[in-house]
């Protein structure tokens, strides 16, 4: 798996793509719906220490995902990832014709 940098409020993380990727995805949908949510991600800083981050994502809140020469996985973070996979197809199943409406953050999607 290929490791992404995070640029977020002026600092930048190392994570795993599909995590960054769902991270980036998620944003863009609580952007559409108005809302936001707080997401905790597991993330590599420079000298190799895996930390965990809060993310607060949404509408106005700018997140840059960017290819990184990194080497190796990135840190395991299953259990955020199904969260805003769930949230995502929620907040998809909405916009859809049929929907109930807008979408709200309800949950931090932190690793427990």
């Amino acid at each position: 798996m290929a490791v992404m940098r995070i640029v977020y409020a002026g600092r930048t993380f190392l994570a795993g793509q599909d995590a960054v990727s769902l991270l980036i995805d998620y944003s863009a949908a609580l952007a559409r719906a108005g809302s936001a949510d707080a997401v905790q991600l597991r993330s590599i800083d420079p000298d190799g220490t895996v930390e965990e981050i809060s993310f607060v994502i949404g509408a106005g809140i700018p997140l840059l995902g960017e290819t990184s020469h990194a080497v190796g996985p990135g840190p395991v973070n299953v259990q955020a990832m199904e969260y805003m996979q769930r949230e995502l197809d929620r907040l998809n199943a909405q916009r859809a014709p049929g929907g109930t409406g807008t979408g709200t953050g309800t949950g931090a999607g932190a690793e427990r």
